[in-house]
């Protein structure tokens, strides 16, 4: 049998088990969501029709990694009952070449779902509340009061979607001493940097002495401060408990205060949730695969399928549980989030290479 050939197969087998189950999954979900919310669902039918949309995407994070699981193990216990993978051996495919082609597509499946989150979809959970709230998309971030390079900056208002912010104050620290302080009307963050505009600045002198020089106070239209100061890191600084980020987003937060002393655990958990927490859906596959029965002559298959969906299920919710006891720092996200996916892909890759 060519190669090409029952790869192909293995690989539809595989996708349509996937599909089912997705769907099926995204239905349930999104089902319980809408009884749960009906009564604050909006009049609007458009609005009613966004938030179906809103709730189906912010559920393939919950639906997506196990769906790729419990795809292998339907899939898997179909062809025994068919005897469709004995035959498989009998034509002198080995174990590994058979497990190849659904483990790529769950590969590549979690590869673009970690790129989705990339981009705005990371944000549909937040979208999906606002449209029950009926609440603006773009609502603004008021009262930021944040370090940044050794100054203090207090910020009235924010809109991170305009880059514009109202009523800027910088109180420049060198250790216990203030050296400066900044009072601007409004800014426009642009190249990187921020424009302040209508800015009064007054620096205090370095010798405190009665007939030494007094306060510097000076006024400028325009000035430019504050480089690499990010509106989506100041909002995200201000976000509450619970608030979705993206990968992007994070990443920004992590570098922007990475070196102003604060903890820094709970957005790294989210990062690892986002970009390495995924892999596990894969990786667990591949585990699974060199466990299920090969044979239902010595197996009851009904039983073994609850079992293995049993399984799934539990380390998932490890899985979860562990990311949240990440994000509160009970535990350091390294250990709780990156440290199981790891030791997954290490058992994985060891039973590849056992049954070469």
């Amino acid at each position: 049998m060519s190669l090409n050939l029952y790869a192909r197969y293995i690989g539809w087998v595989y996708m349509k088990s996937f599909f089912i189950v997705f769907f099926a999954l995204e239905l349930f979900y999104v089902g319980i969501d809408l009884l749960t919310n009906l009564k604050d669902l909006p009049n609007s039918a458009n609005l009613q029709l966004l938030y179906f949309g809103l709730t189906s995407l912010s559920a393939i994070s919950y639906v997506m990694p196990i769906s790729l699981v419990f795809a292998l193990i339907i899939s898997h216990i179909n062809m025994v009952r068919s005897n469709e993978l004995v035959s498989f051996y009998a034509l002198g495919v080995s174990k590994n070449n058979l497990i190849l082609p659904p483990f790529f597509i769950a590969l590549f499946i979690t590869i673009l779902y970690v790129g989705l989150n990339c981009t705005p979809f990371a944000y549909a959970y937040d979208y999906q509340k606002n449209v029950a709230k009926n609440t603006s998309f773009s609502k603004s971030t008021t009262d930021s009061f944040l370090k940044f390079e050794g100054k203090f900056i207090y910020i009235k208002e924010l809109s991170s979607l305009q880059k514009n912010a109202s009523d800027i104050r910088i109180f420049d620290i060198n250790g216990t001493k203030l050296v400066s302080t900044t009072f601007a009307d409004s800014a426009k963050f642009k190249d990187n940097h921020w424009m302040l505009k209508d800015v009064n600045q007054t620096v205090l002198p370095k010798d405190l002495r009665l007939g030494e020089q007094g306060l510097d106070i000076r006024k400028f239209s325009e000035i430019d401060a504050l480089n690499g100061f990010k509106p989506k890191s100041i909002e995200s600084a201000n976000a509450a408990e619970g608030a979705r980020f993206s990968i992007p987003d994070t990443l920004d937060f992590i570098l922007t205060f990475k070196n102003e002393g604060i903890e820094l655990n709970s957005i790294k958990s989210t990062f690892y949730s986002l970009a390495a927490a995924p892999f596990f859906a894969p990786f667990l596959l591949l585990i699974l695969y060199y466990h299920l029965p090969v044979t239902g002559r010595f197996f009851n298959l009904a039983f073994a399928s609850f079992i293995f969906i049993v399984i799934t299920l539990v380390t998932w919710g490890i899985l979860f549980v562990l990311t949240k006891f990440s994000q509160t720092s009970v535990i350091l996200p390294e250990i709780g989030i990156v440290l199981p996916v790891i030791l997954l892909f290490g058992y994985g890759i060891y039973l590849l290479k056992t049954h070469r």
